[in-house]
């Protein structure tokens, strides 16, 4: 642990038990990087605070063309584009490529499924995190809105091409890493008390939810039949870490999950110095699976409190018994026939696989239908919007001249 951090913050539970099974070292960084935010995006931020016509002109320039079409005037900017820009050593596009397409290939009902009670249950289930989304008013005032939004970055990083410099997914990536510290700052201001929980949004939380878009995921499709081969992870975990790279998050947490053994024992060692649930978390979990259900409701064509059951038969049989329980979610009679969605589900990627063609099918009908799902958005999502964060002007189709 670095020498000048002040003491592991109340929320950090289990240390020794952690230490013991863990190791010192991996236990002291989750204590820094609990007390952490994003130092480039914060100090961007606080670049851009002024939230004049300059200063969102040189952040929607910055963030769609690139550090290079910068002066020195937004040295704090520059600096956080200029190390997005620089590709990872491990990185390789090609396989980006293969990441997008294995996670398309899984369908559009089932990606839905698995960010909704799949990766926003987890993610609700942490306290200091629903503690973040509360105080700022997200998900208890405007559930349906934060629901699409999260899709919406979703959709924008896995469609092809997305995660390119200047593209749309790469442009969301880094927008959002500009909301959360234009939000830490603002807790910060309003009172927040680092010695409760941390950092807020700090980097534990970050790498938590990257978890949440991955391992929570991709182990949940597999328990509804929806597998992967060893070299499809692979390739879905190169893609994820790119995102964790433009998201902000320390590649000492994330640098070495390449699988989803590792990314297991990442998530052990965060769950295991985690608070248990509270009246935060249930309320965050209940008002999110009502958003999932009524945004299914187009494609599922069911009645909606049908599917409202659906979504809580799903949470219940991807986080098990004891999570749900402590999360309120409930044990509708449908989740007896969830044995009949993954026979389904196998036979359909069964089909795929000896099927290639198939399986190209299935992911332009993903494509095609996101890109739908994009076109029907009203207005700017709360991370492009230029009250709540910098980077809210239009797209600029072409870019400047070089200064």
């Amino acid at each position: 642990m670095a020498p000048d951090l002040p003491p592991p913050p109340r929320s950090l539970v289990q240390l020794e038990a952690a230490r013991r099974r863990f190791g010192p070292g991996r236990v002291a960084l989750l204590t820094e990087m609990v007390q952490t935010g994003d130092p480039l995006a914060d100090a961007a931020t606080r670049e851009l605070r002024t939230g004049d016509e300059e200063a969102r002109r040189a952040s929607d320039l910055g963030l769609r063309h690139g550090a290079a079409f910068l002066d020195d005037r937004f040295p704090a900017l520059r600096a956080l584009l200029a190390a997005a820009e620089a590709d990872p050593p491990w990185l390789d596009r090609a396989r980006l490529a293969r990441g997008s397409e294995a996670y398309l290939a899984i369908g559009n009902v089932w990606i839905t499924l698995s960010l909704g009670p799949g990766s926003l249950t987890h993610t609700y289930s942490s306290p200091s995190i629903a503690r973040v989304l509360v105080r700022t008013g997200n998900l208890t005032r405007m559930a349906r809105r934060r629901i699409i939004e999260t899709g919406v970055w979703n959709i924008e990083t896995a469609l092809p091409g997305g995660l390119e410099r200047g593209a749309g997914g790469y442009v969301h990536n880094l927008q959002v890493r500009l909301l959360h510290a234009g939000v830490r700052a603002s807790l910060r201001a309003r009172g927040w008390d680092d010695r409760e929980t941390g950092a807020p949004i700090n980097q534990v939380e970050m790498a938590r939810t990257w978890l949440d878009f991955t391992y929570v995921p991709f182990r949940a499709l597999g328990a509804f039949g929806i597998s992967f081969s060893h070299a499809e992870l692979d390739d879905l975990y190169h893609f994820w870490r790119y995102v964790a790279h433009l998201l902000g998050v320390d590649p000492r947490l994330y640098g070495d999950v390449t699988d989803q053994a590792q990314a297991g024992e990442l998530l052990a060692l965060i769950n295991g110095t985690m608070e248990p649930a509270t009246d935060d978390t249930r309320q965050l979990t209940r008002e999110m699976l009502v958003a999932v259900a009524e945004l299914l409701q187009p494609s599922l064509r069911l009645p909606p409190p049908l599917i409202l059951d659906l979504t809580h038969a799903l949470a219940r049989q991807l986080h098990g018994d004891a999570l749900a329980d402590r999360l309120a979610i409930r044990r509708p009679p449908i989740r007896l026939a969830l044995p009949l969605l993954t026979l389904a589900n196998r036979l359909r990627r069964a089909h795929e696989r000896l099927w290639p063609r198939q399986r190209a099918r299935a992911i332009r009908a993903t494509v095609a239908y996101f890109r739908e799902q994009l076109a029907t958005l009203e207005g700017p999502t709360t991370y492009q919007r230029p009250a709540e964060g910098p980077g809210g002007l239009p797209v600029t189709q072409e870019p400047p001249a070089r200064p």
